[in-house]
């Protein structure tokens, strides 16, 4: 049971290893290409002590399930075995033709085992016949297995353990040159397998090493093989005790858009019967000593039931590997890319035509997360990214600048994509100084603290930290920088300058010339005292400008008590408010009415309107103006106010007239026009 046990564990670790190159990630925005297969070496170990450690012909065995497993078309096979010399070989053979694959099957089972064992001659004829292949578009990959170091017993023949080791670093050097990953397998039954040398193979080329010596270590080397190497997860459906008669496991096909289904029963005796109830066109049975299967090309989503009838007492494994023609498409990502500045990741599936996958079904079971690494720091960053329609999304910052490599990771319940590693160098914006060069504070208000935040900028969102380049005279008595702040103690007003430098944490730098303005309280009261005066100016003089204008009211009557001429002029009446203008001579005022006087120094006695029904009189002549009892000056305006009397004597000195300034009542009759003589 033991031999039976460790006989599954390495199925699936072959499996595993085998599906892992087949579904291997691919570029970032590259299409899927349904048409790439895989070329598969397999290095085995022929020696006398592979009879103990594989008495049941696992090694042959995978390697058959290996071929059953494949697509056909698509996958060419070929193997090395060896012992202390070359036993057998077979090149890269296309399995597409039975008669071919059959060809290989028999020649694994036929393989002798006897001799002692020089790792170096197998692995390096396996690495020369994988290095010759001339199809280019396949995956190759190599697998060494072995139960053994290098032991030439007595059958050395000139080959020492020196000359097998130096082998052994041919094939490593040459697997590196031509791309491709050896993985190691050691059955390590009686603890001879050296598991460093298998592992250091494995490491240098890319590949993996996985060692079994009891059925205990197998779930691990499970999570190991399936979680870093496949992107497609074995399911465990059932373990089952045969009962010789028919028995039945109903298994569930998660969704419509897998590519081929692939049920696989592990016993120490192959199953006699099986039987599967489905609706799937296509199901393939493949059998062999030691497994069976059942491959399922594009199986319908829903229940199906499996039959089978196996050897009574025998233990059934019943796992179910599901495969998908789908790849993850994302854009790269541009070396613009800033530091503290929103990035946008999508991706989304593309199937075997690199058109966008919608199978909500599966999308709606995938986590997608958006992996980086900082190589300078070796900090792995992971984030998840948030499925919208068909597509995942992710806003994404980068927290520091440098090189970095990146990955997106969907995974699922039977399944996983990754794309493949790509590098990217996010860059970093150095610090700006804003237009704002101008700090204003008080002298009496003592320490100031200015934020230098309104002075500089970073478009990374840096935290900057502040140096004082050049400080500023005996004006300030203290200046210093705590976190974003700059205290100042002013000392004199005045005007002065201090220079800044603004960092951010990679070393990038700004710097800003400062205009410090220190001013006092009295100095703003002053010239808030000078505003307000100016202001009250202004608005004097313009409400001089346009405030509201009197105009002439009231009447005038004249009296002419005597003429030069000897005229008898009669009295003379004149309604002021007749007139449209505010200020009217006395010369104007006679030839209003016809008074043909020879009087020319009348155009200089003016009469203006004045405010609350006054008027004003301006004598510009050398005639005498008398108001009641008062000579009026010359050149000066004197105020007339209703019933006042004004005796003018003008310069012939004999005419003479009184005028009687009187106001006009409500109930009289308003003149629109000139009044004529009595």
């Amino acid at each position: 049971m033991r031999n039976s046990t460790m006989y599954l564990a390495i199925c699936a670790l072959l499996l595993g290893i085998a599906f892992s190159c087949l579904l291997e990630a691919p570029q970032a925005l590259a299409k899927a290409d349904p048409n790439r297969g895989i070329d598969a070496m397999f290095v085995l170990d022929a020696s006398y002590s592979m009879r103990d450690t594989d008495k049941e012909g696992i090694a042959a065995e995978v390697v058959k399930l290996f071929m059953d497993m494949s697509n056909a078309d698509r996958t060419r096979v070929g193997f090395v075995a060896y012992n202390h010399k070359i036993v057998k070989t077979k090149p890269l053979t296309t399995i597409s033709v039975k008669d071919k694959k059959t060809e290989i099957k028999k020649a694994l089972s036929s393989l002798p085992r006897s001799g002692y064992t020089d790792l170096g001659l197998g692995l390096l004829t396996g690495t020369d016949l994988l290095a010759k292949r001339t199809e280019s578009g396949n995956r190759p990959f190599l697998l060494l297995l072995s139960d053994g170091g290098t032991d030439f017993g007595p059958m050395s023949k000139g080959r020492s353990v020196a000359d097998s080791n130096r082998d052994v670093e041919k094939a490593i050097k040459q697997a590196k040159a031509k791309g491709f990953p050896i993985y190691t397998i050691g059955l390590n039954q009686d603890g001879s397998v050296n598991q460093a040398e298998l592992k250091r193979i494995a490491t240098e080329t890319g590949g993996t090493s996985f060692i079994t010596d009891s059925a205990e270590d197998l779930p691990e080397i499970f999570n190991k093989i399936f979680a870093k190497q496949i992107q497609s997860t074995l399911i465990s459906v059932a373990a089952v005790t045969a009962t010789g008669a028919l028995q039945e496991v109903s298994l569930s096909i998660p969704n419509g858009s897998m590519n081929e289904a692939n049920i696989i029963l592990l016993s120490e005796h192959p199953v006699k019967e099986a039987q599967l109830f489905s609706q799937a066109k296509n199901i393939q049975f493949i059998e062999s000593n030691k497994y069976s299967l059942l491959k399922v090309a594009q199986p319908p989503k829903g229940n199906v039931t499996l039959k089978f009838r196996g050897t009574p007492g025998n233990l059934v494994k019943i796992n179910l590997l599901g495969t998908y023609n789908l790849d993850i498409q994302a854009p790269m990502l541009s070396n613009q890319t800033q530091k503290g500045q929103a990035t946008s990741i999508v991706a989304h599936l593309i199937d075997s035509q690199s058109k966008k996958f919608t199978d909500q079904d599966v999308n709606q079971t995938l986590k997608a997360e958006f992996i980086t690494v900082h190589l300078a720091t070796k900090q792995e960053q992971r984030t998840p990214m948030n499925l919208v329609g068909d597509e995942w999304k992710l806003e994404h910052v980068f927290k520091q600048s440098g090189d970095y490599t990146w990955k997106i990771r969907m995974e699922g319940p039977d399944f996983y994509r990754e794309t493949s590693v790509e590098k990217l160098h996010v860059g970093n914006l150095a610090p700006q100084a804003t237009a704002q060069r101008t700090i204003s504070i008080s002298k009496e208000s003592g320490e100031s603290g200015i934020d230098l935040g309104k002075y500089f900028t970073d478009a990374n969102q840096d935290t900057l930290t502040y140096k004082i380049i050049t400080a500023p005279d005996e004006s300030v008595s203290s200046l210093s920088i705590q976190d974003q702040t700059l205290h100042i103690t002013p000392l004199t007003t005045g005007t002065t300058t201090l220079t800044i430098t603004a960092i951010d944490p990679d070393g990038e730098q700004a710097t800003s010339e400062l205009s410090l303005i220190i001013t006092s309280v009295w100095d703003k009261y002053l010239v808030i005292g000078g505003i307000l005066l100016a202001t009250a100016l202004i608005g004097g003089i313009i409400y001089l400008i346009v405030r509201p204008k009197p105009m002439l009211s009231g009447k005038l009557e004249g009296y002419f008590l005597q003429t030069a001429s000897g005229n008898d002029i009669p009295v003379t009446y004149w309604p002021l408010s007749s007139f449209p203008q505010r200020r009217i001579t006395l010369q104007e005022l006679f030839r209003s009415l016809n008074v043909n006087e020879p009087l020319p120094e009348a155009a200089y006695i003016v009469f203006e309107a004045g405010k609350n029904g006054t008027l004003l009189v301006k004598n510009n002549s050398n005639c005498t103006l008398v108001r009641g009892t008062t000579l009026l000056r010359i050149n000066k305006k004197e105020i007339l106010t209703y019933n006042d009397k004004l005796y003018i004597t003008f310069e012939d000195g004999i005419t003479e007239i009184e005028l009687r300034y009187k106001a006009i009542k409500v109930s009289s009759h308003l003149y629109s026009d000139v009044p004529t003589n009595h």
